[in-house]
């Protein structure tokens, strides 16, 4: 149990402190990351489906979209490479290419 609440953020100590065994204190760690990771997707999610070009360069747009692909892959989201060509392309800004 120490050394659970020695490793943790202080916004999550209390999970750890005011758990009864190591396993339960565990368990509360487990939940709150796999909230967050969840949080952490609809989000990512939600920037992937909101990009558009704007006023960012062709290069800084393609950039922030490999950003957002490689951010939902390590959270173990897969996302189409079939679904990321409208993406990329629907929104690129007019005149550009």
């Amino acid at each position: 149990m120490y050394c659970l609440g020695y490793c943790v953020h202080d916004q999550v100590l209390g999970y750890v402190r005011n758990a009864k065994t190591p396993k339960e204190a565990w368990e509360n760690l487990k939940n709150i990351f796999a909230a967050s990771t969840t949080t952490h997707k609809l989000s990512l999610r939600q920037e992937l489906n909101n990009i558009t070009q704007r006023d960012m360069t062709v290069t800084d747009y393609t950039t922030k979209i490999k950003e957002i692909y490689d951010a939902l892959g390590s959270i173990n989201v897969t996302v189409d490479k079939e679904e990321m060509v409208p993406i990329f392309l629907c929104r690129l800004r007019k005149g550009t290419g």
